[in-house]
């Protein structure tokens, strides 16, 4: 697995920050000390063979895995504390998952600010506006 790093406009604060973090699934060691920062304000591509981790990483990002070992921070929240306010913190972290589904019943626009609306108790007009920008 490898990552790269696009900077534009990047900020001087770390956006995400692996600290050390593991994951094995059974026997099979996924991820293996992953130590990385990325910025905020930059695109990031993480690339590699399908099994590399990729997926993995990114799932523990949010805790839709938890990490075997290590720390992850968004911003400077450390999600995988004891005691964190994981929901909170999620609310800051948006994925696009490899096979995503869109709800048929809805529009495009519905479902890219259904988040925004559902979780964030953003107004139908303050959604489409973060939206459309």
């Amino acid at each position: 697995m490898k990552t790269s790093t696009t900077q534009g406009a990047v900020s001087s604060r770390t956006a995400v920050k692996y600290q050390r973090i593991s994951k094995s699934f059974g026997h099979t060691p996924v991820l293996r000390d992953i130590v990385l920062d990325i910025p905020g304000g930059s695109t990031t591509c993480v690339i590699g063979p399908s099994g590399s981790g990729k997926s993995t990483l990114l799932r523990c990002t949010n805790l839709l895995e938890r990490p075997d070992s290590g720390r992850i921070l968004i911003g400077t929240d450390a999600i995988t504390d004891p005691g964190a306010d994981v929901d909170r913190i999620r609310t800051r972290v948006g994925m696009v998952f490899q096979k995503f589904h869109l709800f048929p019943y809805h529009s495009v626009l519905d479902n890219v600010t259904l988040a925004l609306r559902q979780v964030l108790g953003k107004s139908r007009d303050e959604a489409v506006e973060v939206a459309r920008t």
